[in-house]
């Protein structure tokens, strides 16, 4: 638009006659020496005095279509070096947060990181569906292979057990393969979590949806044990004929509390508050330390287990006390032993990090809620005799 102008003031100067042109000419000297006065406040006398000795009619000595163009030019300089200072100016995110310190949106196609903590799509203005990448606090997901794999792998455990349970052949290796496959599928996944949390995906908001994954996690477990426990509690105290009205039934020798299960809750008590240690200390090696002996009383644990079972008088197939009592202890051991797992990779994370992150949290949280599920246990099974 101010090409535009420049031009037509252009075009109107070349119209003056002749006879302006050498006035303009003519009064050029004087009008020269007299405008410099005219931004100075304290010679406004002299400046009313030069021009009062001229006529009504006096023409600058530059045309005006040049006076534009100079103006303009000198607001363009003042312009580009504005935006040349603003570019140099680095974005500062304004909250310490993953999603602002990405860098700034460019005509290219987005990130892997940009692609996951955005969503597409709305129509445009035009009526066309395009591209429109929306922020937001939430990490969205490519599509991932993980659920479909660890429902095959549930699902196979889950028909091997049962093929097990009733002495069908290939039940265990069917058992082993489900089992394998699963805990395959699952150290894929948390290694996919820990690679989108080191890609600065896990936000704020999805970490508090992690942890509330983790407690909805323990939830479903304790709602298993407790039906594993209910079992026991419900045959205990309603004996059948067909067990002589008697439990534990006739011929089998119940595991004493007083013996290694007496042990085995002293050690478990341990790890509760070395566990503990762990998540409210600040010094690296004191929270190594605690997470070394966590890990140690956890194996002590797993240990002790495998020679009670090793030495007890009756096994699986001893009607339903061996069912209850092998089951409900074993699924106990199994939790011990991912909790286990669980938290050696935290110790192994650690030093990466030097502060706990949701993975440690909830891994001492899932550590507590076997510890709890242990006095359950240990005082229906093995105290009550249930």
């Amino acid at each position: 638009m101010q090409r535009q102008v420049i031009r037509l003031f252009q075009r109107c100067s070349a119209l003056i006659p002749q006879e302006a042109q050498a006035l303009r000419q003519l009064s050029s000297n004087s009008i020269i020496s007299e405008s410099s006065t005219l931004f100075n406040g304290h010679e406004g006398k002299k400046q009313e005095q030069s021009f009062s000795n001229f006529s009504a009619f006096k023409m600058p000595s530059m045309s005006f279509a040049t006076h534009m163009m100079h103006t303009a030019s000198s607001e363009e300089d003042v312009t580009k070096q504005h935006e040349t200072s603003l570019r140099d100016v680095a974005p500062v995110p304004l909250v310490p947060s993953a999603l602002l310190a990405l860098p700034v949106k460019s005509k290219r196609m987005p990130s892997v990181a940009q692609r996951a903590m955005a969503t597409a799509a709305h129509d445009s203005d035009d009526g066309h569906h395009g591209p429109y990448w929306v922020a937001h606090p939430y990490h969205v997901l490519p599509p991932s292979p993980w659920p479909v794999l660890a429902g095959y792998g549930a699902g196979v455990s889950c028909l091997g057990m049962a093929a097990f349970f009733h002495a069908i052949p290939g039940g265990t290796p069917l058992m082993m393969t489900g089992i394998l496959s699963t805990a395959a599928t699952a150290i894929a996944w948390w290694r996919d979590c820990i690679i989108e949390s080191d890609m600065g995906m896990h936000t704020e908001v999805v970490k508090q949806n992690l942890m509330s994954g983790v407690w909805l996690f323990i939830v479903s477990e304790a709602a298993l044990f407790f039906g594993l426990l209910w079992s026991c509690v419900h045959l205990g105290m309603s004996p059948n004929v067909h067990i002589q009205m008697q439990w534990p039934p006739v011929g089998i020798e119940a595991v004493g509390w007083d013996k290694r299960a007496l042990v085995m809750s002293a050690v478990l008590a341990g790890s509760y508050y070395s566990a503990n240690v762990a998540m409210v200390a600040r010094d690296q090696k004191t929270v190594m330390g605690a997470l070394a002996a966590t890990l140690a009383l956890g194996v002590l644990f797993l240990g002790d287990q495998y020679l009670e079972y090793s030495t007890a008088p009756f096994n699986m197939t001893d009607g339903s006390y061996g069912t209850t009592f092998y089951i409900t202890t074993g699924f106990h051991g199994m939790h011990v032993f991912l909790g286990t797992c669980w938290l050696a990779a935290c110790m192994a994370m650690y030093p990466r990090y030097g502060s706990p992150g949701v993975g440690m949290r909830g891994g001492i949280l899932y550590w507590h809620f076997v510890d709890i599920v242990w006095i359950a246990v240990y005082g229906i099974i093995y105290v009550a005799q249930l």
